[in-house]
């Protein structure tokens, strides 16, 4: 069911507005990501990248064939395809956009791992599932849209049997204060993003909601091939825009705008190290029991 939750509905919004800037900009048709690539020795090509973040997370969590997988955050189902078609795991994606739920069917269906992963719309801070549901909770430059980030920790521990594993993925403030900071500000507004954590507060409430062998990593180095590109897009776009005013177009919307903008931002706030990206994962215990 979709949520009335207003700020649920502005991502929704959010996503449905710039998805042709995602095809223009960010493969989105071939690739199905909407996230940051991850650049090492092993990748040559942009592409590349966006499947090798994949991979990383997929390497950080020990996925095995055999693990059921919550994609929290699925977007067009880009990550939850990946999964089943590279180790055979089923998946179950979900997400706030009936819209996204339907183009991940199809991509699924296209890229023939139907049989093995689901989509639906749902809050991954309060789903439906039954406790101990999952193996993996996955979140793939997703949990930052979380309402409250420590509810969606808890909500992870509640779903994942004794041994599963949280991944995340995704942009952290360096100090939870960068919130309040302009550059900040501008970029998470125009992303539709209501606040970052700290890589220190989210392991906090990673180790309160009953996590073990926690392990955080900053990947920015890794990710910032991908923060300079966006930083192009944003040139590029700009000049689009001013050409569409003096060709009297459509003029884009102010959510469009504010996206552009944005694509600035995060490159200029990273390289002011007021943000970096992040890998954490965390193991529930064995004794471990849902809270």
């Amino acid at each position: 069911m979709t949520s009335s939750n207003p700020y649920h509905q502005k991502i929704v919004e959010y996503y449905k507005d710039t998805e042709n800037a995602y095809k223009d900009s960010w493969d989105l048709n071939n690739s199905l990501a909407i996230h940051y690539g991850y650049w090492d020795e092993k990748v040559k090509t942009f592409p590349q990248s966006l499947i090798r973040m994949n991979e990383v997370m997929m390497e950080a969590a020990a996925i095995k064939p055999t693990d059921k997988i919550l994609d929290a955050g699925c977007g067009v189902g880009g990550s939850s395809i990946f999964l089943a078609s590279t180790i055979g795991c089923n998946v179950a994606g979900i997400t706030l956009s009936e819209r996204q739920v339907e183009q991940a069917k199809e991509n699924a269906k296209q890229k023939k791992v139907d049989d093995k992963v689901k989509f639906e719309v749902m809050d991954y801070c309060n789903t439906s599932f039954p406790d101990e549901s999952f193996d993996v909770v996955w979140g793939c430059e997703s949990i930052c849209y979380a309402d409250n980030k420590e509810q969606f920790i808890k909500e992870a521990f509640r779903l994942l049997k004794p041994g599963g594993r949280l991944v995340v993925a995704d942009g952290f403030v360096s100090k939870f204060e960068n919130n309040d900071k302009l550059v900040i500000r501008q970029w998470l507004d125009g992303w539709q993003v209501n606040y970052l954590e700290s890589p220190v507060r989210f392991e906090v409430f990673m180790q309160e909601a009953g996590f073990i062998n926690i392990a955080y990593k900053n990947i920015s180095k890794e990710a910032s091939h991908s923060s300079r590109r966006l930083n192009r897009f944003y040139y590029l776009a700009s000049l689009y825009l001013l050409w569409k005013k003096i060709n009297f177009s459509k003029p884009a919307t102010e959510m469009q705008k504010k996206n552009i903008k944005a694509c600035r931002c995060q490159y200029k706030g990273m390289k002011k190290g007021l943000w970096q990206y992040g890998l954490i994962v965390g193991v529930k215990s064995l004794v471990g029991s849902s809270k």
